[in-house]
């Protein structure tokens, strides 16, 4: 299909939390956008990150010529095995104009860097860095919950859990966020441990907030766990600056922790040497997603 057929830009965000699409004009202008659960192949498994592509994709394009879209798709955990070519595969069978599956490394790199050097570090239900030093490209971190140690949206929520557990137990722990977990909640928390288990690594990430909300409220437990997981980013980071021996010492932090950059940065960077540039971006993944889906396309980037 030439570039001047192609009508409609789809970008796709798939995280361990959620799913974001993004239909838009060329021109940029939206057109439609929409919420998934998380399609994180590694978490929830391949087949239902397709089934969740599928659902997005059919009700997003419905009533488009799908030969007219570009689409790129930016999944977490893509990498992972032989993921990112089934997801192309699946991909193929919609006839768009032009599509492509990549990860959310890919999103992060186009959001953060846009071709410069320098390290993108992701921060959201997991941590991961990457860092461009030229040609090469250089990975820290992002080994999955199991094995990373803090800096991520899970790793806060579990924090903000054990704390409120805690409390409960007679062991320490915060009062404050025990509240504020049992409000969200709407229930008790000592009857939730099975709803815990059962909704994985995004449904523990969904209580990083209350972590940020005790903190506003002056909760001392909340300080220390900022603290306690920025120090693991700072770790991430500082690790990631040595293996890419990289001489632009500049890091991005993107991801849904990005938002809460006020209170973080504050934090992290007590444990960075004082000549590390150091950068939030609250701009959402997918658009990233659909600058890459217009590039696809060979028009150019505005």
């Amino acid at each position: 299909m030439s570039k001047n057929e192609i009508k409609y830009l789809l970008g796709i965000d798939g995280g361990g939390t959620k799913t974001e699409f993004l239909l838009t004009e060329p021109s940029g202008q939206e057109i439609k956008r929409m919420l998934l659960g998380s399609s994180n192949p590694v978490n929830v498994g391949i087949d239902s990150t397709l089934a969740v592509l599928d659902n997005g994709i059919r009700n997003i394009c419905q009533g488009y010529d799908f030969s007219a879209i570009s689409v790129f798709a930016g999944i977490a955990g893509a990498k992972t095995g032989d993921y990112e070519k089934r997801i192309n595969g699946f991909l193929s069978e919609f006839g768009f104009g032009y599509y492509s599956a990549g990860s959310d490394v890919d999103l992060a790199l186009e959001l953060t860097l846009k071709g410069e050097d320098g390290t993108a570090v992701i921060m959201g239900t997991g941590i991961v860095a990457f860092s461009r030093n030229g040609e090469g490209l250089f990975r820290t971190g992002g080994r999955g919950y199991m094995i990373d140690k803090g800096g991520s949206g899970f790793h806060f929520g579990s924090d903000a859990l054990d704390s409120a557990f805690s409390f409960l137990d007679g062991r320490g722990g915060s009062e404050e966020i025990l509240k504020l977990i049992e409000n969200r909640l709407g229930r008790r928390l000592a009857d939730s441990a099975g709803e815990i288990y059962s909704g994985g690594p995004s449904f523990v990430a969904s209580f990083a907030p209350v972590v940020f909300e005790a903190y506003r409220n002056g909760d001392t437990e909340a300080t220390e766990i900022i603290d306690r997981n920025m120090k693991e980013a700072a770790r991430v980071i500082n690790g990631a600056l040595k293996i890419s021996e990289n001489s632009q010492k500049r890091a991005v932090i993107c991801g849904g922790l990005a938002r809460h950059s006020a209170v973080l940065e504050p934090f992290v960077k007590k444990y960075l040497a004082d000549d590390v540039l150091l950068e939030f971006n609250t701009e959402p993944s997918v658009n990233a997603a659909v600058m890459l889906a217009k590039k696809l396309s060979g028009e150019k980037i505005c």
